[in-house]
């Protein structure tokens, strides 16, 4: 009865965990490992090296090369996705979820993580501004609990 237990806790424990920086329930890679700057710089994903990171805010940030490790380093803010890299959809909805490195967007300079494709069209269908500030206002709510 007891593993049964201690397995539920464990199950559940990540789903009421909060960290700034969304690194999975496993290990201390933002972003599962892509490189932030390379969608201001590329429009795309690109897979960072582990020879290229860079920490911070208690997470490993992986880069394509070491122009990009600066470039962050220099500015993480500027390069660093907003609410931490969680999904922005769930988190307008007032949720913490996770991303798909792929589904993505760059609004006013700033980067927008989603969990799914329907994520960003809900953002893009319902108004992208509406939306950041329904996010902006959970994330301040999540913050102020850590």
């Amino acid at each position: 009865m007891s593993l049964s237990v201690a397995i539920a806790l464990f199950i559940a424990a990540p789903a009421f965990a909060f960290d700034e920086i969304n690194t999975g329930y496993l290990g201390s890679t933002a972003l599962k490992g892509y490189d932030s700057t390379a969608y201001h710089s590329s429009q795309r994903p690109i897979e960072g090296q582990k020879a290229f990171f860079f920490e911070w805010k208690g997470a490993t940030w992986r880069f394509a090369d070491a122009q990009s490790r600066d470039l962050f380093a220099a500015e993480p803010a500027a390069y660093a996705p907003q609410y931490g890299g969680y999904c922005s959809n769930q988190m307008s909805l007032g949720n913490l979820s996770d991303i798909d490195p792929g589904v993505w967007l760059i609004h006013q300079g700033r980067l927008y993580f989603f969990g799914h494709q329907a994520g960003k069209d809900r953002w893009e269908r319902t108004g992208i501004d509406a939306r950041i500030k329904d996010a902006d206002k959970n994330w301040k709510m999540y913050l102020a609990k850590k």
